[in-house]
């Protein structure tokens, strides 16, 4: 599982996902570096919302990933993120969890509003893969892969979606 990357549609249950688009509508998003004097990314286009682990949305991401991609784990953190265009490609690594499962969530259907994947090659990084903007599709991967929005290479809006960072199998 160490260099792949799992995309599953549909990923929530149609009635569950446009409950959790119109929940999303109401939702207080704040600057995600605000405490921080320097943007760790170079990015000042990302807002988040954090969420419990008991909310409902974190427990049904839980039981989802286990039925379809056959992972179970000990822990997980979760967050909804609203993201702009951007004017440069950030890939990262996102070290302090094992796996990652993004979820589009609201956002037109563009390949540049999706996330693209990098291998780093001296001090340089080279996309090799690219994932499009659907709404309820999941994207699960290692945690140590590069990866970044596609947002910078044009052709976008913004986009909201919800990282699950999972922490000890």
């Amino acid at each position: 599982m160490k260099n792949n990357i799992y995309i599953q549609d549909n990923f929530f249950e149609e009635k569950f996902f446009k409950k959790l688009k119109k929940e999303l509508g109401k939702m207080n998003f704040s600057y995600r570096y605000a405490s921080s004097p320097k943007d760790s990314y170079g990015n000042k286009n990302y807002h988040h919302v954090i969420l419990k682990p008991e909310d409902l949305v974190p427990q049904e991401v839980k039981r989802l990933i286990k039925k379809h991609f056959n992972y179970t784990f000990k822990s997980m953190e979760s967050f909804y993120f609203l993201s702009f265009p951007n004017t440069k490609p950030i890939p990262h690594q996102d070290e302090y969890a094992e796996q990652n499962c993004l979820i589009f969530l609201r956002g037109d259907s563009l390949l540049n509003n999706g996330t693209g994947f990098y291998e780093k090659v001296n001090n340089d990084y080279k996309l090799h893969s690219h994932v499009g903007f659907k709404e309820n599709r999941a994207i699960f991967f290692n945690s140590t892969i590069w990866h970044s929005p596609l947002q910078w290479a044009g052709n976008s809006t913004a986009r909201h979606i919800m990282a699950n960072f999972i922490h000890e199998k």
